[in-house]
């Protein structure tokens, strides 16, 4: 089994509607945009978090997909706000 398999698998059996959002966006900007809100709290709350195992196969996911389409790589938000900020101007 491939680690892309393997750790798909661990998701998708605790969390079969985000395994599905996995399956579509795999290769996609949508796919670093939905890591970084499932491993970040971004909506200013209390959340419950991941098991250990499902945390542990959400960032080797992360990894493979950074490694596979490197085009998509989250960039640091000091970097986002950097060309927001030239943008603007």
């Amino acid at each position: 089994m491939s680690e892309l398999q393997k750790n798909y698998q661990i998701i998708a059996t605790a969390f079969p509607p985000i395994g599905e959002k996995i399956k579509l966006f795999w290769g996609h900007q949508d796919f670093t945009d939905l890591m970084h809100d499932l491993l970040y709290n971004t909506r200013g709350h209390s959340r419950m978090g991941f098991t250990l195992d499902v945390a542990a196969a959400l960032l080797e996911l992360q990894d493979l997909h950074d490694r596979t389409f490197p085009q998509f790589k989250q960039v640091s938000l000091n970097a986002r706000a950097l060309s927001h900020r030239s943008t603007d101007s």
